[in-house]
C-alpha cells in the first residue's frame, strides 16, 4: 500500500478475502491517502537517492508541496537499518516529521535542518514507510 500513496490508489484484489490485519492496513492507507491527496496535485517529485536501480538497498521518493514534503522510503533485505537521506527542501528550516503509514511502523526519523538531511531507521526489511515533513514557517519576511 505504501507504493500507491503518493500516486493513485487502485484496489483490485478481492478485499473480503484479506485477513483482518491486512484489511485494517488497506483501510488505514485509504484514510491517509484521502488526507494527503489534495497536496499531491501541486507537488513536485524528487528521487532523493537517485533513480532506483533493480538491486538498490534503499529507495526514496519525495513529493515537495508548498508547506509539506511527503517521503516514501523503502528498505530492502540486506540493507543497514539506518540511512541518511539528503533532502534539499526545506534546507535550514525546522520541520516536524510524522510517520503517516503504516501508523504501527517502528520507523524512527530525525530531521537535521542545518544539512537538510533526514536520518531514518527502519528496523525490518523489507519494509516501507510514508513520512510527512511539515515545514516550519520561514523566519525571513
Amino acid at each position: 500500500m505504501a507504493n500507491a500513496l503518493l500516486g493513485r490508489i487502485r484496489l483490485s484484489r478481492l478485499l473480503p478475502d484479506l485477513s483482518p490485519e491486512a484489511r485494517a492496513l488497506v483501510h488505514e492507507a485509504v484514510t491517509v491517502y484521502k488526507a494527503v491527496r489534495t497536496d499531491l496535485a501541486q507537488a513536485v517529485p524528487a528521487w532523493r537517492l537517485g533513480l532506483p536501480a533493480w538491486d538498490d538497498e534503499w529507495l526514496a521518493l519525495a513529493l515537495h508541496a508548498p508547506a509539506t514534503t511527503y517521503l516514501t522510503v523503502w528498505r530492502r533485505p540486506g540493507a543497514e537499518t539506518t540511512r541518511t537521506l539528503p533532502l534539499s527542501h526545506p534546507h535550514g528550516r525546522a520541520a516536524r516529521v510524522d510517520v503517516l503509514y503504516p501508523a504501527a511502523s517502528q520507523a524512527v526519523a530525525f530531521w537535521h535542518p542545518d544539512t537538510a538531511d533526514l536520518t531514518l531507521t527502519l528496523p525490518a526489511a523489507p519494509s516501507a514507510v510514508l513520512l510527512r515533513l511539515a515545514h516550519a514557517a520561514s523566519d525571513t519576511p
